[in-house]
């Protein structure tokens, strides 16, 4: 029997393409900012990130209407290592929940009318977990202090699971997707990740995740340490096989599809960055297709921001997970989009039009 072949497979060989964000697209929406009776640009960062979501929409004005939060979940089997507050039974617990969605990002999803989807990429579980989309690739990650993470056929499988997912929501007519992850371990694996992606050690990517005691922290922070001097030169595909998350390399997957099919993605804090920069990593372009949302408290958060140049909006020292912020930021942009539309425009508010120096 032939192997199966994956999109992801085009990417490593560099026949796939995403073009960059269609500037003169952004600049026409932006313009018409210009027109709202208020300050020029004092929106801020609210008037970029709305007319960069009309740009990849191809439209003139964003479609905010259909929006999915798409969380991607799995286990991880450095959780043997004592680096989390609570077993992996939890992962699968909170899927259901998430599932049902009665969870943070859950209620708040649900108050917007945005659509929740719960994706098994890797829960370490016999049976399929409920209300959540059986997409699981294994049974959780290995514990990478013993062994790879997962093979790349694994990996290529995880990220495909991602991409798949993109293109099926647009199908189903979805115009913005949210990003989020639940996955117990999951802040420990991908400290390492942003560790060898960013030439840091573990003191400068290791946070305290979900919530661990001083003595628990410092017992994850000597894990991160081990695994970051196990290897140099790594590739990334080498780097998220060894040491990466089922449900990060979907959420690469997420992102990837994101610059593919022209969907905006809108991510999440520490954990959905951690994704994006692998997935900018593979396919150049891909960063100009998300919308971010908020900075974590993970101390290597703003790195990864600063790195994707993807300057964030909220700033209230979050650490839930689950695609949160990524629905705050949703409500926000709504706001935003009804300024657009119903604002008094400069000549129908007897306000005479202000120009613009900047």
């Amino acid at each position: 029997m032939a192997e199966t072949r994956y999109l992801f497979d085009d990417i490593l060989e560099n026949k796939l393409s995403v073009a960059p964000l269609d500037n003169e697209a952004y600049e026409k929406v932006k313009s018409e900012w210009d027109r709202v009776s208020k300050p020029i640009n004092s929106f801020g960062a609210l008037e970029d990130l709305h007319s960069k979501i009309a740009a990849i929409q191809g439209v003139e004005a964003p479609d905010l209407s259909h929006m999915r939060l798409i969380v991607c979940c799995g286990d991880h089997g450095i959780v043997e290592e004592g680096v989390t507050q609570t077993s992996q039974e939890v992962t699968r617990i909170c899927a259901t929940n998430i599932g049902k969605g009665l969870t943070t990002a859950g209620t708040m999803a649900r108050h917007l009318g945005i659509d929740i989807m719960a994706v098994d990429v890797g829960i370490n579980y016999e049976k399929e977990v409920p209300y959540t989309l059986n997409r699981r690739v294994k049974y959780g990650t290995c514990n990478f202090l013993k062994q790879p993470a997962m093979s790349v056929e694994e990996l290529s499988r995880a990220v495909q699971v991602g991409m798949d997912l993109v293109k099926e929501s647009k199908e189903q007519g979805y115009t913005a997707l949210l990003l989020g992850e639940m996955g117990i371990g999951n802040t420990t694996s991908a400290a390492v990740v942003s560790g060898y992606l960013l030439d840091l050690n573990a003191e400068q990517v290791t946070g305290r995740g979900a919530g661990l005691d001083d003595e628990g922290f410092s017992r994850k922070r000597a894990v991160v340490s081990m695994a970051l001097s196990k290897y140099s030169g790594l590739s990334p595909v080498e780097i998220c096989a060894n040491f990466g998350g089922l449900e990060l390399a979907a959420m690469t997957g997420v992102v990837i599809g994101g610059g593919l099919y022209k969907v905006p993605i809108i991510i999440d804090g520490m954990l959905t960055q951690v994704s994006a920069l692998v997935a900018e990593r593979l396919l150049e372009n891909v960063k100009d297709y998300l919308i971010p949302s908020h900075i974590s408290k993970e101390p290597v958060a703003i790195k990864l921001a600063s790195k994707l140049n993807l300057p964030t909006v909220l700033e209230a020292n979050m650490a839930v997970g689950e695609g949160a912020g990524a629905v705050m930021m949703a409500q926000i942009l709504r706001l935003t989009d009804t300024v657009f539309h119903d604002a008094l425009k400069f000549g129908e508010s007897g306000v005479e039009q202000y120009e613009k120096f900047e």
